[in-house]
Parts: C-alpha cells; structure tokens; sequence
C-alpha cells in the first residue's frame, strides 16, 4: 500500500451498487431497450466479425458518419470506450502538477476524481440561482484561475441547467484553456448544441458525446469526441490503442442507421420530462428544477434521504444526490416511459409528506 499514491488513498471511489428494482430511474437510462428485430439484423451482422483478429488500432468505420453528422472532417471525431474514457484523455493531455480544471458546481462527481488521478486541480464555480450557469462567475474564475481546461457540462447532471453556445463561444474567446463541453444529455435540449460552433469556429473547443442516453445503448461503452483536428491528434496519444471492440463499433453503427428511431424517442422523453415537471411542481412542498436533460432534480428539504428510503421499499429507485455540496435536500429522477412515471408519482404521494 505504500505504492500507491497518498491523494488516491484518500480519494473516495465513484461508486453506484443498487439491487434490481421494478421501476429503475437513477442512472438516467433510456428506458425504452432496442427493438428486437434491430438487435437481430446487428447479430447477424457481428457473425462474420474476425473474433481473432485485433481491431483497428484507432476506431475509424464510425468516424466518418459521424463526422458526416456534425458537418466536420474524419480528423475531428475521436470514438473510445464511453465519454469518460475521452474526459480522461483530455485531462491526461493538459494537466499535471500546478495544472487547473474549472468545473461547474455541483456537477457530475467523477470530474473532480479524473482531474486528480490526472495530477491535476479541480476548481469549481457554483452555479447560480435555481442551479442555472452564471456565465460571468465562469468568465471571472478564468481571469482569476487561469486554467488549462474549463470543463461545462451541458446539460449539467444533475441539475439540467444549460450554457448556451453564446457562452460558450465567450468562454472560448476569454481563454487559452481547452475549453470541453460534456454534451451527454445534449439531444434532449433544444438546438444543436455548442458541437455547431466547431465547424468554422474557435480551434479550443472540444465536445464530448455518447451512445448511452439518446442512443438507448448504455451497456455498449460507446463515446466519442468532436474537436479541431490538431486536437483531436493530441488527445488521441493519451488513449489505450485498440479501445473500441469492433463488436460495439458495429452496434454503434446499426444505432447510427435507426436514427429517425432515436430521434422519435427523443422527442418522447422530451415530452414526458414536461409531464413528469408539471406533475411533480403540483405536489406541495416540492420544488422542481427546470431541466434540458431526460432527468428531473427536486429538492424535499430534510427528509430527502427518508423519502429515497421508502420510495426504494416500493419498488422505485432513484437517485439520492443529497449528500453532495450544494444539493442538500435533492433526489434526481430520471424521466422514464409513462408507466414508471405514473409508478413514481404514485409513490411518491404514498410518502410525501
């Protein structure tokens, strides 16, 4: 144990270990699985794959629909193991002792975790009133911090607060910092998001996106990168060679060619999430956070944890956040299909107040 590094024996692992439950909506899953007939044409496809032969040294059969997709050249798209695999090659390619990432606070935990295992400082800036971005708070921390990497979540698990691609750009403009935009939930906001601004735009701006949430794909790891492409080149020598199986490469693009699927599904989510938000405001003693996201943050004051308690006893399970700064009082739900929706707030009346 002496080996291992002071700071990482500190660290308190992310961790996430719940039973199976009837209702899940904490890990902002799709709650829709593929349709059997597209898993079937997708295996019937992966049996004439080469299980004996490694994969391309760098994912390319993706890297060009998807640069198709955004507008941008092959050279701009990085495909790897998940998004968080792409976050830690970003941090791995610009921090390092002394070295700066600014987050939001609060925002996705595992940030703050990379920033350090990376050697570097993670430095957050709160959020403003109703957990919406304050984007001259951001602008003053780069002035003042003078970071290497200014990292936004948009929108920010787990509050669905939104920083437009307006502020974006400014950040950009104000900075040197590789600014990176973690566009998780970005097909369930409005518009198309700060990965519009790369074609053409400031050569400092790297997008992060996944197959996990729109994509119903969770279980595939599957991410990717939108940069210019000189940076895309740096941050590739910070990735694992052969890092994506062609077997999720190949289920990746059968997602890609069922698009109209997902953007229909996307538009449901959307419409469900303003269901839920109405149903949930309309309960008294609640507040509810506005959300570009396909999850809802609610804050129940003291008893936030009694409430996760006796809602998981019912066969729901969500997610108890209230024991991270800033969120005191807070549980996060994911907006699932109308039946969990109904089920939760049948629940939910069941135990509240």
């Amino acid at each position: 144990m002496r080996a291992i590094r002071r700071d990482v024996l500190a660290l308190q692992a992310y961790h996430l270990e719940e039973p199976p439950s009837p209702v899940k909506i904490n890990q902002n899953e799709a709650p829709w699985d593929w349709p059997r007939e597209m898993k079937e044409r997708t295996l019937a496809q992966l049996a004439s794959l080469p299980f004996h032969r490694y994969p391309p040294y760098r994912e390319s059969a993706l890297t060009a629909p998807l640069a198709r997709r955004f507008g941008l050249s092959p050279g701009s798209v990085l495909v790897a193991n998940g998004s968080n695999q792409l976050l830690q090659a970003l941090f791995l390619a610009c921090l390092g002792p002394r070295r700066k990432a600014l987050i939001p606070e609060p925002t996705f935990s595992l940030y703050r975790q990379l920033a350090l295992l990376c050697h570097g400082r993670a430095v957050g800036v709160p959020l403003g009133g109703d957990y919406r971005y304050d984007p001259e708070a951001l602008l003053e921390a780069v002035r003042r911090e003078r970071p290497r990497v200014v990292l936004v979540c948009s929108p920010n698990n787990p509050t669905g607060s939104v920083l437009s691609p307006r502020e974006v750009l400014r950040l950009c403009e104000a900075t040197e910092a590789l600014v990176v935009v973690d566009e998780a939930y970005g097909e369930f906001a409005e518009g198309e998001g700060a990965a519009a601004l790369l074609r053409g735009g400031p050569n400092n701006l790297a997008v992060l996106r996944t197959f996990s949430k729109a994509w119903g794909a969770a279980a595939l790891r599957l991410g990717y990168l939108l940069a210019s492409p000189p940076v895309a080149k740096e941050v590739a020598k910070a990735l694992l060679p052969y890092g994506v199986s062609p077997l999720t490469a190949a289920l990746g693009g059968a997602a890609l060619r069922e698009e109209g699927l997902f953007r229909e599904r996307v538009l449901r989510i959307r419409a469900l999430r303003e269901d839920l938000h109405r149903n949930l405001a309309a309960i008294p003693g609640l507040r509810v956070f506005p959300s570009a996201g396909n999850f809802l943050l609610v804050k129940l004051g003291p008893r936030a944890r009694e409430v996760y308690r006796r809602l998981k006893e019912r066969g729901v399970l969500v997610r108890d956040v209230s024991s991270s700064p800033g969120l005191e009082g807070c549980l996060r739900f994911t907006v699932g299909s109308a039946e969990e929706n109904a089920a939760l707030l049948s629940a939910l009346r069941e135990v509240w107040p």
